[in-house]
C-alpha cells in the first residue's frame, strides 16, 4: 500500500504575496476549502547541485525544460529531533511548457544519505528501511525502483552533484470541501530562510521579509471562478518566483556564489576563491596588498543572521 503520492503532472502558480493579499486570499478560501489533514507543516528542502551549480544557472535562464533534484522532509517543528527513521523524499522536479512533472521516493533519512552518498537504492533501503512497514514496502515498490533508476539516470547525467542549499519555510495547506473544484490544493509558505551549503560557515538567514508569503496554486485543471475573483480583488498576480533560484541570487550579490558555468571539479564558491586570490595578492605584494583584501564572506558576519536549525543539520548529506 502506498501511503503517499509518488508522481505529479499539474500546473503550479507562484504568488508573492505581502500581508494584506496573505490575508485576503485566506479569507477567501472559507467555504471553498480549508487545512488539510497535515495542518502547518514545516518543511526542509536540500536542493543538490553541480560544482559550479549548473542546474539552478539554467533554471534561471527560464528554458523551455528545467528540472532539479532535491531532498525533502516534513515534520512539525524546526527543533524537533533527527528521525532517522522517518520518511523522507528524494525527488526529481521538472517543469516543461508550464507544467511541472514530480517523481519521487519515500525512505528514512539514513538511507537517503547512504543512496545520496553512493549507495545503490536498493541497498539502502535494505540497511535502512522505514520503521512503518507499509512505508518500507512502498518504498521499494516496482514504481519506487523505476524512479529511483530515473534519478540515477538524472545523477549521471549531471556529472558529481553535491548539497547546493538548504531551504526551510512553514506551510499552510488547503484542500478543497467541494469535489467540485478537483485537484485543486493552495499552499502558502511563511518563514522562508536559506543557508549557503558551499560556504560551510554560512549562516541561516531570512529569505524573504518578515510579512511576506508565498502563495502556490496547485491544479491540473483551469482555476475555478470563485478564485479567480479573489485573485483580482487582491490584486495578486503570478511571479516567476523561485525559492532555491532566488536563494542563489542573494549569494551572488554578496559575492559567495561561483562562477556561471565553472569547468572540472571546481568546489568553491566565488567568495571562495576570491578570498584565495586575494590571499595570492597579498603574498606577492606584502603587507601592504592584504590589509585591502576583502572579507571572503560577507554574509557570515550579518547580525539578522538565525542560529542554524536541527533539521538542517538533520538534511546534511556531505
Amino acid at each position: 500500500m502506498t501511503l503517499y503520492n509518488e508522481v505529479f503532472e499539474r500546473t503550479e502558480k507562484k504568488y508573492r504575496l505581502d500581508a494584506r493579499q496573505h490575508r485576503q486570499m485566506v479569507e477567501a478560501l472559507a467555504g471553498h476549502l480549508a487545512l488539510d489533514a497535515f495542518g502547518i507543516t514545516k518543511i526542509t528542502s536540500l536542493y543538490f547541485d553541480t560544482p559550479g551549480r549548473a542546474l539552478i544557472e539554467r533554471s534561471l535562464d527560464k528554458p523551455l525544460y528545467k528540472e532539479k533534484l532535491r531532498l525533502r522532509r516534513y515534520g512539525e517543528a524546526a527543533g524537533e529531533a533527527a528521525d532517522e527513521d522517518g520518511c523522507v523524499f528524494v525527488e526529481i522536479k521538472k517543469k516543461y511548457k508550464g507544467v511541472v512533472y514530480k517523481r519521487r521516493v519515500g525512505m528514512s533519512l539514513a538511507a537517503a544519505r547512504a543512496y545520496m552518498g553512493g549507495m545503490s537504492y536498493e541497498q539502502a533501503c535494505a540497511c535502512f528501511p522505514l520503521s512503518d512497514p507499509a512505508l518500507a514496502a512502498a518504498s521499494v515498490s516496482a514504481l519506487s525502483r523505476q524512479i529511483a533508476r530515473e534519478i540515477d539516470s538524472f545523477r549521471a547525467r549531471h556529472g558529481a552533484l553535491r548539497p547546493s542549499m538548504v531551504i526551510t519555510c512553514d506551510r499552510a495547506a488547503y484542500a478543497p470541501l467541494d469535489a467540485g473544484d478537483g485537484e485543486l490544493r493552495i499552499t502558502f509558505d511563511t518563514g522562508l530562510a536559506y543557508r549557503d551549503r558551499f560556504d560551510r560557515h554560512a549562516p541561516t538567514l531570512p529569505l524573504l521579509g518578515a510579512d511576506e508569503a508565498v502563495m502556490e496554486i496547485k491544479n491540473a485543471g483551469p482555476l475555478p471562478l470563485w478564485l479567480t475573483h479573489a485573485l483580482t480583488a487582491c490584486g495578486a498576480y503570478p511571479s516567476s518566483f523561485s525559492k532555491y533560484g532566488e536563494a542563489y541570487r542573494i549569494c551572488m550579490r554578496a559575492g559567495a556564489a561561483p562562477a556561471r558555468h565553472v569547468a572540472g571539479d571546481e568546489r568553491r564558491s566565488r567568495c571562495a576563491r576570491s578570498g584565495a586570490k586575494a590571499k595570492t595578492l597579498a603574498t606577492s605584494k606584502g603587507p601592504a596588498a592584504s590589509a585591502h583584501a576583502a572579507p571572503t564572506n560577507p554574509a557570515s558576519a550579518s547580525p539578522t543572521s538565525t542560529e542554524t536549525t536541527s533539521k538542517e543539520r538533520v538534511l546534511d548529506c556531505a
